[in-house]
């Protein structure tokens, strides 16, 4: 059974892998882009999240524009029965174009993202969500007063228990937030492979004992170990706007990594552990898009990391940054 680890100063034991919900949607294409990884059918989303709660994954992450809106609508149906056993995130803000010129846009307006979590509640079948998030941080002075102005009446209609920002790499937009006072959580990118979280955001989120989500902990599945420099992603993969060069660069920084893989433990199984070895992290959560790919990743916690490889992971990390 997966170990808790409370989420910060917040009242949730969430399981210490979670599981990303962008995928359960199934595929979604904009104007021939890929907004997907790919399809995934409304069983095999089922078996997906039944076999996570098999294992005693208690978290789940998903968005409003997760395949607009099919994530929450599988996610909801399928923990219905589950609800008071689980704790459900879920995010808005991000307004899909996909035009020629743009992927998306950003509404913080309060109105606005009042508007998207009564949305999401419905989509997923429930009262509350456990935890609210906007999905970019603020950027203006007016931005940051309208989050703040939602996060208060979301949490005061009972809409949400906590509220947070999705940062991605944003570090120092992730400790502005941290200072000001207004979020109780923050999602962030953190892998083997893109790692400078660690480096100022991770001391002043224990500091303020806010909970740090770890999105992306398998680099999009370049942690996985079933990649090529050579490896060309299908068109319903939105993977295929990786260029040439950034595939390979991506496939042979994670091959440096391959030294710890061994007979009892697999490059997925690393990755996650390494990001689980840093205590300020509450929980990570990787996608899958099979039970046997997410049942290799659940079992994770029964393998080790040691204090000499971790120092060899460092010592990797270091030469990265020297060489760019």
């Amino acid at each position: 059974m997966l170990k808790r680890r409370r989420l910060g100063k917040t009242s949730l034991q969430v399981s210490e892998i979670g599981l990303g919900c962008w995928q359960l949607g199934g595929e979604l294409n904009i104007n021939g882009v890929s907004t997907t990884y790919g399809n995934v059918t409304k069983e095999n989303a089922k078996a997906i999240v039944e076999c996570a709660l098999d294992f005693g994954v208690n978290t789940f992450d998903t968005a409003d524009v997760y395949s607009l809106g099919q994530s929450e609508r599988r996610l909801g149906e399928i923990l219905k029965e589950r609800r008071n056993d689980v704790y459900i995130f879920t995010k808005a803000g991000n307004v899909l174009t996909y035009t020629e010129t743009t992927l998306s846009e950003w509404d913080f307006s309060d109105n606005y993202l009042i508007s998207a979590i009564n949305r999401s509640l419905k989509r997923l079948d429930t009262d509350y969500i456990d935890l609210f998030q906007v999905h970019i941080p603020p950027e203006s002075e007016d931005d940051f007063r309208n989050v703040e102005k939602a996060f208060e009446k979301i949490k005061s209609e009972n809409k949400a228990n906590y509220c947070g920002v999705s940062i991605g790499n944003q570090f120092e937009k992730g400790i502005e937030l941290i200072e000001r006072g207004l979020v109780d959580t923050l999602q962030v990118f953190f892998s083997l492979l893109d790692f400078n979280a660690s480096k100022k955001l991770f001391s002043v989120a224990k500091k303020h004992n806010i909970g740090l989500i770890i999105a992306e902990p398998l680099a999009q599945g370049f942690l996985t170990g079933k990649y090529q420099k050579q490896t060309v992603f299908p068109k319903n993969d939105l993977r295929t706007r990786f260029t040439r060069d950034e595939i390979k660069t991506k496939v042979e920084k994670a091959n440096d990594f391959q030294i710890f893989v061994n007979e009892n433990r697999t490059m997925n199984q690393i990755a996650l552990l390494y990001v689980l070895s840093h205590d300020v992290v509450s929980t990570c959560i990787p996608g899958a898009k099979s039970v046997e790919q997410l049942k290799s990743n659940l079992t994770s916690h029964e393998r080790k990391l040691y204090p000499n490889e971790l120092e060899k992971i460092k010592e990797i990390q270091q030469k990265w940054q020297k060489t760019t």
